[in-house]
């Protein structure tokens, strides 16, 4: 099978981390296919040994990006006649193809919690999202949950075909031997990952043991870090607490690695990737009663009661108590979201998108 993958928007974070696995286990899975990779110039994507195509993006990005896919695909359907068009996320082109498109869907935060997102940024969505849905014709989602969104807020969606198609988490076991040396690990790189939340709880954790874990953030933005550094002071937390920004690769890989726990407590998520991530290397794992939460946690992790500091403190309690067998399930739990599964899943849907469209 011929297929053209849109990575136009796969330049960082969790779409990133999805595309660069997908490409990267596609060709152990189906050596026989044909990929062609969109990317805009100068991408550091890594594209595998699949044919990469670079595209010149004009500024503004948020104008030049689609002009340049919508021409671009065109041109490719034209010259490849590939089998079908893959868009890693709902923003590609705004003209109709003339062969199957299937779209990738992550999460819809923007629309369930607008507040966690700029009034342009909203907006850009709105637009680009809502056209794709217009012209798909099947979706890969990553979650029920996401799956479940898609089809409430756009009702004419649920009219197509439609497909889970979990992450892996596989990759972590080419990352540094996993031990418990270093601190709990959490994040605070998007408000719904709830940083004011995790150190209300650590506060309450030291009005009830001298005996408080220490953690670590991960992914603390500069105009983030005065804001929790001044909570930190003012909850007596400075010998517990450590912030870090987005750490280099390698050093994020050793330091999830040797995390005590996984402290997850993400008012909203499309997945979770480190919810299985920290399963499949034997840590005990933390969430929130958050549906894409609970679904891939898969009954495993340690559940908060509610939303409440509390509660988050009784959970880190109750991760003290977790026997070895709790622990073995959940890591082979984790272990078995792999990424052959999400390629295998994802070219099935591709063949029948494309079979479909033959026969009609």
């Amino acid at each position: 099978m011929d297929v053209v993958v849109d990575a136009m928007c796969a330049e960082y974070g969790g779409i990133r981390t999805y595309v660069d696995h997908l490409l990267g286990h596609w060709s152990t899975v189906h050596p026989e296919d044909q990929l062609h990779v969109v990317v805009p110039r100068g991408s550091t994507l890594d594209t595998a040994n699949h044919t990469r195509h670079e595209l010149r993006v004009r500024r503004p990005g948020t104008l030049g990006r689609p002009v340049a896919q919508s021409s671009a695909m065109h041109r490719l359907i034209r010259r490849l006649s590939p089998d079908v068009v893959l868009a890693t996320v709902p923003s590609t082109t705004v003209r109709r193809l003339k062969i199957p498109l299937a779209v990738v869907i992550l999460d819809l935060r923007h629309e369930l919690r607008p507040e966690q997102f700029t009034r342009s940024r909203r907006l850009l969505r709105k637009v680009s999202y809502e056209r794709t849905y217009a012209l798909a014709d099947g979706f890969l989602a990553i979650s029920h949950r996401s799956l479940d969104d898609l089809h409430t807020l756009h009702p004419r969606t649920g009219d197509l075909p439609s497909e889970v198609t979990y992450l892996g988490a596989d990759h972590v076991f080419g990352w540094p031997v996993a031990d418990k040396t270093g601190p709990s690990v959490a994040f605070a790189h998007h408000t719904n990952k709830n940083p004011d939340l995790i150190l209300d709880a650590w506060a309450t954790l030291a009005t009830r043991t001298d005996t408080v874990p220490p953690l670590l953030f991960v992914g603390v933005s500069a105009a983030n870090r005065e804001r929790l550094g001044a909570m930190i002071a003012e909850r007596s937390l400075s010998q517990h607490v450590t912030l870090a920004p987005f750490l280099p690769d390698d050093e994020f890989r050793r330091t999830f690695s040797a995390a005590a726990s996984i402290v997850f407590p993400s008012d909203f998520e499309g997945f979770g990737l480190p919810i299985v991530e920290g399963m499949a290397l034997g840590k005990p794992v933390v969430i929130g009663p958050e549906p894409a939460s609970t679904e891939v946690a898969g009954g495993h992790a340690v559940m908060m009661a509610d939303w409440t500091a509390d509660a988050l403190a009784d959970a880190m309690t109750a991760v003290g108590h977790l026997s070895r067998q709790q622990l073995e399930d959940a890591q082979a739990w984790g272990a078995s979201f792999t990424w052959d599964r999400t390629v295998g899943q994802t070219r099935e849907m591709l063949a029948r998108l494309a079979v479909s469209r033959s026969e009609r």
